[in-house]
Parts: structure tokens; sequence; C-alpha cells
């Protein structure tokens, strides 16, 4: 019985991303101290991260889906995550911008800012915004990558020393309480950890599917982030810890 029902607890944190103790207790008709044991042992054996009120899923993944795939992904709740993060962004401001998918759709509206710097090793970012009147772009060198048309290496990290910034909006790629905010590559994180020390104020967007998430290579600790903007499609328990360590966590709406 005691496997079965730690069977089923697995396949709920495979499927929704985090259980609540409470409605396991309710489910499985056992003692809430019944349930603590189960998400210590899951815990132990690496299935699950124990939080306050239950616990969450620790999926670990290597490789990332192709950039266009990516684009494609979850785009209502992007679209929400990217007008919430630009409206984080005042006239004057001096801005890093890493490459991804939802950064790219943060500078789409950025347009009608006024007298925005923007600094970036994203192709695609420094294109959407080359032509806005109001905003400078500059664009760090080094190896492209094929795939999303990115800079990176030790030409975009010494381009990186001349600048000072106010913010930075970075893209998640996984986030975790024990692990905090990690990525698929390893040049890219590399170069994340340079950016996070330029600025004082790390804007960090992650749709629900990327909490959880533990990818190859660390970035920072969780609570380097000021502020944390996700979707409403992201359960509470999942972006509490966050908020417990001081993290400003902005949940925002979206239409399908």
């Amino acid at each position: 019985m005691r496997h079965t029902r730690r069977e089923t607890i697995r396949e709920l944190l495979n499927n929704d991303g985090y259980v609540i103790a409470q409605e396991l207790v309710a489910k499985f008709r056992v003692s809430s101290e019944t349930i603590r044991r189960d998400l210590e042992k899951m815990e132990q054996e690496g299935d699950a991260q124990r939080v306050h009120g239950g616990a969450i899923s620790v999926r670990r993944t290597v490789n990332e889906s192709a950039y266009q795939l990516r684009q494609q992904d979850h785009a209502p709740e992007k679209h929400a995550i990217a007008k919430a993060a630009a409206a984080m962004i005042s006239d004057g401001d001096t801005v890093l911008i890493a490459p991804g998918t939802t950064t790219l759709e943060v500078a789409t509206f950025l347009h009608d800012k006024s007298n925005v710097t923007i600094i970036t090793n994203s192709l695609p970012v420094a294109m959407e915004l080359a032509n806005s009147p109001g905003i400078n772009v500059f664009c760090l060198g080094g190896h492209i990558r094929g795939d999303d048309y990115s800079a990176s290496g030790v030409m975009a990290a010494d381009n990186l020393d001349i600048f000072n910034a106010d913010k930075l909006i970075m893209s998640i790629g996984g986030i975790s309480p024990d692990r905090g905010l990690t990525d698929y590559r390893m040049e890219e994180s590399a170069l994340l950890r340079l950016f996070i020390n330029k600025v004082d104020c790390v804007i960090g967007i992650a749709d629900h599917s990327k909490f959880g998430v533990v990818s190859r290579y660390n970035i920072c600790p969780a609570f380097r982030l000021k502020h944390l903007i996700t979707d409403s499609g992201t359960p509470e328990i999942l972006y509490k810890p966050y908020q417990e360590s001081g993290v400003q966590v902005h949940v925002v709406p979206f239409d399908i």
C-alpha cells in the first residue's frame, strides 16, 4: 500500500509539478505524519523537494528544444510575462537583455521608451530595437549560435566589461529552491553570471513550465533575483519559496 501510494504521488508530481500535503492526506485517508514521511523519503531519493505545505517536482533536463519550437510553447503566457517585464523599464534606464524567446517578446514592448540604453548579446533583440528612436542599442560580439543567434564566449565577456547597467532581464531555463537558476548551455550560463554581477536589479521571467526544472549548469541562487515574473498558471506552492526568500514575485494573467 505504501509503495502504491508513493507511486501515485510521483505520478502527481510528474503531471502537475507539485503536491499539497493536506490534499494527499484527504486523498489517501492517512495521517499528516504518514504523508510527511512519504515526502521525506521521496526527497531523499531525489524525486521531490519538500516546501512549506507540500512538495514540488525536481525535473532534471539536459537539452532544450529548438528555438522555433520554444517560440510557440506557452505563447500566451510569454506574451503576458513580457508585457509585465517591459513595464518595469523606465525612461533613462540602461538595461541588459539576455537571449531567449520571452526576452525577445519583451523587446517588442519597448519601442515607445525614451532615452533607454539596451545592451544585449541577442541579435534578434538588437534587430528588434535598432530602429527605435528612443533606444540606444549595443550588441555584444562573440561566437554566434546558429539556433538563436546569440553571442557568447570570451569576446562577449570582454565587450561587457566596458558597460554598467541598472537592470537585467533574463529568461529562466530552470528554477528550483535548492539549485536556484540553471541553464542548458555552459557558455551562456557563464555570461549570465557576468550579467548578474553588473546590476543591482535582476528581473527573471519564467512561465509555469520552468519551475522545478534543474538544468545542467548553475547560474546563481534564486534569491539573487529582485523580481520574478510568472503567469497565473503557476501554483502558489511553486513560487512561494522565492517570496519567502525575499524575491518580489509578480503573477500575471494571460489570455488563451
